[in-house]
């Protein structure tokens, strides 16, 4: 419950942050980042006064059963994340940006799945990442006419 408060406070002065450094572009460059700043500002506060909620003390006492119950976190999955993140950034120019995010989306949803989840459920949820990949792409390529970055596709 208080890592939820740190959290929400260091999330809300990022996005104060990203907002003030956006001033210093021009006046339509400067519209996407104030978007985002806005909005991570604005969902920081919803996690600051939803930790003080009653639901959120029972979620931290039974974090803390889990916790005392020998149940470990599962650092092999954020190592892996890390590393797909890297690997993502480092093939962006040479692949392009589509390809690129679609097996990053997939490598990630492989890494972090539950153990119990039925193969089925993976590949349609790789399947809705592929085609929200190609939307995210079709919209800044056609409709914002934003350059991203070519690959050996697309």
């Amino acid at each position: 419950m208080r890592r939820d408060r740190v959290v929400a406070l260091v999330l809300a002065a990022v996005g104060v942050f990203a907002w003030t450094e956006a001033q210093r572009y021009g006046a339509l460059s400067r519209l996407f980042p104030q978007v985002v700043a806005l909005a991570l500002v604005v969902l920081s506060l919803v996690l600051l006064a939803e930790s003080f909620t009653v639901r959120a003390r029972r979620a931290a006492k039974a974090y803390r059963s889990q916790r005392a119950d020998g149940e470990k976190p599962d650092v092999r999955g954020v190592i892996l994340s890390l590393l797909v993140i890297v690997a993502w950034t480092l093939l962006l120019e040479p692949l392009g940006f589509w390809i690129t995010s679609v097996l990053a989306f997939a490598v990630l949803v492989f890494v972090l799945r539950a153990p119990d989840q039925r193969a089925a459920a993976v590949w349609k949820t790789v399947f809705a990442g592929a085609l929200l990949v190609t939307a995210f792409v079709l919209l800044f390529r056609l409709m914002l006419r934003v350059p991203l970055p070519q690959g050996v596709l697309w």
